[in-house]
């Protein structure tokens, strides 16, 4: 089972089996570079008054595949490969929902590297935004791609994404260059689904890239590096 880590806890639920609200949340928020505001990851840092600490460069693919027998009902599936550099890859399984989620079976893995709830807070608006629920593993490997089980039926959609992240002490900040030559850059922050840090996040982040220009996208990142066209 993909059972609940330690860092997820289950909060105002009746039963072990109840769905539980995490205790993570990721907030965002990303554009398109041509529609207004900073235009890459470096001028975004700079409008933010930010000190990049740490960089990095990926490639990403998304699949086709058959999802799992067990999931669960108006739940979507995605399962994506990152290849950090030229030797680290990531193979990730993603379930996305618009509610919470209770403990569920990692597909591709029994004991994956990495397991994460969180809900996902992408801001539309100084004062809208929205959220959906996202539980995740991860199996990570050296100098070669991880393959995907073969219950899964998966295959490579066919196209690639390209993404720079750079992180501050409290930011990650990325650039997308998307199928269909379309460049979103997004800002993240890792806090608690609390209103004091929504409004942290919206105050610290968002007020200035609005100022900046920015018109916020309603669009995953999945949704975009997905659309092979």
């Amino acid at each position: 089972m993909l059972s609940t880590p330690n860092h997820i806890t289950a909060q105002r639920t009746a039963s072990p089996n109840a769905p539980a609200e995490p205790d993570k949340a990721e907030y965002a928020i990303r554009w398109n570079a041509k529609e207004g505001g900073p235009k890459t990851a470096q001028e975004t840092l700079d409008v933010l008054r930010q000190q990049q600490e740490g960089s990095g460069s990926y490639e990403v693919q998304y699949f086709d595949f058959t999802p799992p027998k067990d999931a669960p009902q108006g739940v979507t599936s995605i399962l994506r490969e990152r290849r950090e550099g030229r030797r680290r890859y990531a193979l990730t399984f993603k379930y996305r929902s618009d509610h919470a989620l209770a403990p569920l079976r990692c597909p591709i893995a029994a004991s994956p590297d990495e397991i994460k709830y969180e809900v996902d807070i992408s801001m539309v608006g100084l004062s809208e935004s929205r959220r959906a629920y996202s539980l995740s593993c991860t199996i990570e490997k050296e100098n070669a791609p991880v393959n995907p089980p073969p219950s899964l039926a998966a295959q490579p959609m066919g196209c690639t994404s390209r993404m720079i992240r750079f992180k501050t002490k409290t930011l990650k900040v990325e650039e997308w260059h998307l199928p269909g030559d379309v460049v979103m850059v997004e800002v993240s922050r890792n806090a608690s689904p609390s209103e004091a840090d929504l409004d942290s996040f919206r105050q610290d982040v968002v007020e200035t890239l609005l100022r900046a220009g920015v018109k916020p996208s309603d669009r995953s990142k999945t949704e975009l590096g997905s659309s092979c066209q």
